[in-house]
């Protein structure tokens, strides 16, 4: 992959001479919005199974660290409608699998399993995720948002990984500083369905109750749930990532 020019991090290049440590730490701190593809590891789940289904697309819908070196996430699993659970929980670095169904062209997932290397690093560098991601045929193309410095670091980091990135875009971010409202806008549902969530122990490792028990104390179907769920996921992980959390 050839090196991206050090204006493309760093905004227009200026003249020649020193620069004011003031000026690049501003623009190195401003966060930006990367489009990336890259190689998934052989060793992850994901991988291991595009790359068998060439066929199939996976849409990663959030992902959330736990213990134990171990991520779960929410996966659409785009094609020919079937449970792959057996499947999937075959993979080595795979601990559970919970199919929430099945439907012409979708089945959804979730899934716990061992942290990989850009997982980590993007968890090290406090990089956001822009869902869903995409996983074909071993390729994941994602957005990232967050501070200029820390993509170069992330990019940098998967080369030496051999995850062979390459760059799709780069643009500022339409805020264009790390400063964000202190409040994370959710609909009264959205609130009322995640404190539930965590007064019924879903979060908690393991977990108290199943999606299909959290559904039921709601009285609401389990893909509604899941998907509102998702939702509420999604935006405390930006809130976080925006507030440098």
């Amino acid at each position: 992959m050839t090196t991206e020019p050090s204006s493309k991090w760093g905004g227009k290049k200026g003249p020649r001479g020193p620069r004011s440590t003031d000026s690049t730490s501003h623009s190195s701190n401003r966060l930006a919005i990367l489009a990336l593809q890259f190689k998934i590891s052989h060793g992850v789940w994901l991988s291991r199974f595009t790359r068998r289904h060439p066929d199939l697309e996976i849409k990663g819908l959030n992902l959330m660290a736990v213990d134990n070196g171990k991520v779960v996430g929410d996966f659409d699993i785009l094609g020919s409608p079937e449970d792959r659970s057996k499947e999937i929980a075959s993979f080595p670095d795979v601990a559970e699998v919970e199919c929430y169904g099945v439907r012409p062209n979708l089945a959804m997932y979730r899934v716990l399993y061992r942290k990989s290397r850009p997982v980590a690093l993007r968890n090290e560098l406090e990089i956001l995720v822009r869902y869903p991601f995409s996983d074909k045929n071993g390729v994941c193309t994602c957005e990232l948002v967050g501070q200029r410095s820390r993509l170069r670091r992330f990019v940098s980091g998967l080369h030496a990984s051999g995850n062979d990135p390459r760059l799709l875009s780069f643009r500022p971010n339409d805020s264009g500083s790390l400063t964000q409202p202190n409040v994370v806008n959710l609909t009264r549902i959205q609130r009322a369905l995640f404190r539930q969530a965590l007064r019924s122990g879903y979060y908690e490792v393991p977990r108290r109750v199943t999606l299909t028990q959290l559904a039921e104390k709601v009285s609401r179907n389990k893909s509604s749930v899941s998907k509102t769920l998702t939702r509420v996921e999604r935006r405390l992980a930006e809130f976080a990532a925006m507030a440098g959390a």
